[in-house]
């Protein structure tokens, strides 16, 4: 339990929380401090603007009847010790003559003759003597004049609340401080466990993934969260990462199913070879069979190879702006001739002015597969277009529609899958890989690959038809 509390205390959210609990107790205490200063200065301006109009008044005194008229205004404001005012009048010869204090405060003035000090009042009809009434002493603050002829007058005020409301105010400021510090830490250590819970789900789920177990998800919460966004990605990972290993899987099995036959029939055309006891030229029909083999298991290789380096963004490096016509341009020029061939009409609708980021090998790639397939599957009769364009929601889209006998419904989301083949009895040349790599090169380009119907009738050996359609978006515009 120790260890476990050690490393809550190593954790990045405890730090951040902490720092930002240390930064908020920080700004709290200069807030008050602030105010505590701007409190403390109110109260000192105050008794010194008081204290400057009394003194303004004793001079007033002495310049209507010099040391007579002040020690008699002295005299009649401290009567009965109900003055506001603290006063001393001392004599040269360092006697007491008048006031409410018994001795000037040993305290050093400053430039403006300004003194602050401690003193006890003394008890009412008290002759002079000091005497200890059981309070404490208290707080004065006054101006020190040097008068002609060597007389000292002090004129003071008691501010010994207002000191005490500013103490009291500095040690609640302290306090509030500390306070504040502690809910901060607190809420922090709160706020940091759930976050810290949250992430330890996740960290669980991807220790048993990298156990081998593709099962568990990241739990969410649904709040929108950076915590639910990674939870949300971690998910996604997992998913493309358990459909990939299932692709895989059975990629081998499609392979040695899919290669199988091939090589077989390669060993029994050189097996046969090796033993007719034919002519010359019954021996390279043969060997020329065995030849055609070869090259369609290369064929496979290639695909393969093509797929795994698309799926590895090893292409994405070569993307570039471009003008989609010129390739739908180049493909149409190259199969309008091989569907005349084939006894197919070909068409093509090519919008202009559009531009992609892409790669122009890939794309035309993608474009020959899906119109190879095309022309495999239009019998004689039937008919191809190619278009180019651009859609309503600002993507441009290759079609390529055929009368062929398409494809159900129910196959078109497997077709793009590895070594999948709906001709089951194999009478068409092909691995399978065709659309797979396609998808593959929609995927590279941030696309996406729809099949639909196609434009065709049921009827004279023609079916319904299919239309492939890749769809990408615009490029932004350059700067």
């Amino acid at each position: 339990m120790q260890a476990r509390g050690a490393a809550f205390l190593r954790t990045t959210a405890f730090r951040q929380t902490l720092l930002s609990a240390a930064l908020f107790a920080l700004a709290s205490f200069v807030t008050l401090g602030f105010v505590y200063a701007a409190s403390a200065g109110m109260v000192l301006r105050r008794a010194d603007s008081a204290i400057n109009e009394e003194v303004a008044e004793l001079d007033a005194s002495f310049q209507a009847g010099g040391i007579r008229t002040v020690n008699r205004y002295i005299l009649e404001r401290t009567v009965g010790g109900g003055a506001d005012y603290l006063y001393l009048l001392v004599h040269p010869s360092g006697r007491s003559l008048s006031g409410n204090l018994t001795y000037l405060p040993d305290v050093q003035p400053d430039d403006e003759g300004r003194v602050q000090f401690t003193y006890r009042r003394p008890a009412a009809g008290d002759s002079g003597d000091e005497v200890d009434d059981g309070k404490d002493d208290r707080t004065a603050r006054g101006r020190i004049i040097d008068l002609p002829s060597g007389y000292r007058l002090y004129v003071g005020l008691d501010v010994d609340e207002e000191t005490r409301l500013v103490s009291r105010m500095l040690n609640t400021i302290l306090a509030a401080s500390a306070l504040a510090l502690a809910l901060g830490v607190a809420a922090g250590i709160f706020v940091s466990r759930r976050f810290v819970r949250r992430l330890d789900r996740i960290n669980t789920v991807a220790r048993r993934v990298k156990a081998g177990d593709l099962q568990p998800r990241a739990p969410r919460n649904f709040t929108g969260d950076e915590l639910d966004e990674l939870s949300e990605n971690f998910n996604s990972m997992l998913d493309r990462v358990e459909a990939l290993m299932h692709r895989m899987r059975h990629t081998g099995d499609s392979i040695a199913h899919d290669l199988r036959t091939p090589l077989t029939r390669m060993r029994n055309r050189l097996d046969e070879a090796l033993r007719e006891e034919g002519d010359r030229a019954s021996r390279e029909q043969a060997l020329e069979r065995a030849v055609a083999d070869t090259d369609e298991l290369l064929g496979i290789f290639n695909a393969i190879l093509s797929l795994s380096r698309l799926e590895a963004g090893e292409s994405r490096a070569s993307i570039q702006r471009l003008d989609p016509a010129d390739t739908a341009a180049d493909l149409a020029e190259l199969y309008e001739p091989v569907c005349e061939d084939d006894g197919l009409s070909f068409n093509s609708e090519i919008q202009s002015g559009m531009t992609m980021l892409g790669d122009r090998g890939l794309l035309s790639q993608a474009l020959a597969n899906i119109l190879d397939n095309a022309v495999k599957y239009t019998p004689s009769g039937g008919a191809v277009t190619l278009r180019l364009r651009q859609t309503g929601d600002g993507m441009i889209e290759f079609s390529v529609t055929d009368t062929g006998p398409g494809i159900p419904d129910t196959d078109r989301a497997r077709v793009t899958q590895r070594f999948v083949r709906l001709d089951n009895s194999r009478t068409k040349p092909g691995s399978g890989l065709g659309l797979s790599l396609v998808q593959a090169i929609v995927d590279v380009h941030n696309g996406r690959f729809e099949l639909g119907e196609g434009p065709g009738v049921v009827a004279d050996g023609h079916g319904a038809g299919l239309r492939a359609a890749l769809c990408f978006p615009t490029a932004p515009a350059e700067d």
